[in-house]
């Protein structure tokens, strides 16, 4: 007989494994209309190190995202014979930006809107307000698009972003990555 402490234990556990294993946020967007069961060749492009940011990424780190595209596309779709053009082309970007977090701490309350319940005494001046400053991250968006190669058009596009955290491995970079490519190829084509 499992005991009731036991339980809440087992409980506690799978929500907190369920928490740290959680899917990267993805938007996808798509040319209404479009037939995608007429495709079954691609083409991964090379990405291109145009902008400042770009250039700061290692060309190691595009290679990795290139592979897991080309597996995961491999799974559905052909590569073409060399001397023929593919159905489509999927060509890849990463944009890292800085974004402002507004975190204010309430002196009444504590931090932010969940934080009611803390409660820090202050003289009677400055018992009653906010304080604090704001904090500045990196966010980053993998983008896939994915473009008729007959027409040169866009008919696909699937976005992954997450929220960057300082002092990354190229190991932990890369499961990431490859994290966000799956889920983002697993929306193609739209259902």
């Amino acid at each position: 007989m499992i005991r009731f402490s036991n339980l809440i234990g087992l409980f506690l556990t799978l929500a907190i494994l369920g928490a740290c294993s959680s899917k990267p946020y993805v938007v996808t967007d798509y040319l209404s209309g479009y037939d995608f069961s007429t495709l079954k060749t691609y083409h991964v492009a090379e990405a291109r190190q145009e902008t400042k940011d770009e250039i700061l990424i290692s060309p190691f780190t595009f290679s990795h995202i290139h592979s897991v595209i080309d597996r995961e596309l491999g799974q559905r779709y052909q590569q073409p014979p060399a001397d023929t053009k593919p159905d489509f082309l999927v060509n890849y970007h990463i944009v890292i930006e800085e974004k402002l977090d507004p975190g204010t701490y309430d002196r009444l309350y504590g931090y932010g809107y969940y934080g009611r319940g803390y409660r820090y005494y202050y003289p009677a001046p400055l018992f009653y307000g906010t304080t604090g400053s704001a904090r500045v991250y990196n966010q980053g968006s993998l983008i896939v698009d994915i473009v008729d190669a007959k027409t040169e058009k866009p008919i696909w596009r699937g976005v992954s972003e997450k929220r960057l955290r300082s002092g990354l491995t190229p190991q932990e970079q890369r499961e990431i990555l490859t994290s966000a490519v799956v889920e983002i190829i697993s929306k193609f084509p739209p259902m």
